[in-house]
């Protein structure tokens, strides 16, 4: 009897696990916007590409851990005489590890829902690695970034998702381009705006696989009782 019961729950726990998660990854573009770009702009794209882990709480609200790895770039924009003489640009190899809550605003994964889609927002917290951390300025490669955004998932056969997700990284510092505030009173022009933080963006398809319902190994048979064991 004993057995039962541990064979029963652990089937409990295994069917629960794996109707919880999800695997999957992306491909889209990663983008830059500091003080040599304002804003986002095409003209910063360059290829990234993330897998993820997504844990699935309830029918609206799931947890996504996230590795993402990708380029940000970024050249100088003529817009007056002090860009062009200090005629900047970078590339910058980033990886991203984040950790982000999304909640989709319709049901569409359980057995009674009625659409299989869903719009959702997404806001949580990351570190990120870049390569070109200024050395004089004692800035530590691993920096904190708040990953938030928007998507649009689609679910087909029950278990496979598509998606689209749209999502910018606010950093806490402005060396992301290689430039800051700089010694001003020396005319080298290597310097940006100290208050104004750069950021990045990563806008993607995704896909991922939902594992479902494992057989359980102690079915429960009517002909039989389980007290009897």
């Amino acid at each position: 009897m004993r057995k039962v019961f541990s064979g029963l729950l652990l089937c409990f726990s295994v069917t629960s696990f794996a109707q919880f998660i999800e695997f999957g990854g992306g491909v889209g573009s990663m983008n830059y916007s500091g003080d040599l770009v304002r804003g986002f702009s095409f003209s910063t794209s360059s290829l990234a590409g993330t897998g993820f882990y997504r844990m699935n709480f309830s029918e609206i609200l799931t947890v996504k851990l996230a590795l993402t790895v990708g380029k940000v770039k970024g050249s100088e924009t003529p817009i007056d005489a002090f860009a062009v003489q200090r005629g900047h640009s970078f590339s910058s190899t980033v990886i991203e590890a984040s950790s982000v809550f999304e909640y989709h605003f319709l049901d569409f994964k359980t057995e009674n829902s009625r659409v299989n889609y869903s719009p959702y927002i997404f806001g949580g917290i990351g570190f990120i690695n870049f390569s070109d951390a200024p050395e004089n300025e004692g800035v530590g490669k691993i920096q904190p970034v708040l990953p938030v955004g928007v998507g649009f998932k689609y679910l087909f056969q029950k278990k496979y998702t598509i998606g689209f997700e749209a999502g910018a990284r606010k950093t806490f510092f402005d060396y992301l381009d290689g430039i800051s505030d700089g010694d001003q009173v020396i005319k080298d022009y290597q310097y940006g705006n100290p208050k104004d933080d750069d950021w990045y963006f990563f806008t993607g398809l995704t896909f991922s696989i939902t594992l479902f319902n494992v057989p359980c190994p102690f079915p429960y048979r009517p002909n039989q009782s389980i007290l009897s064991r």
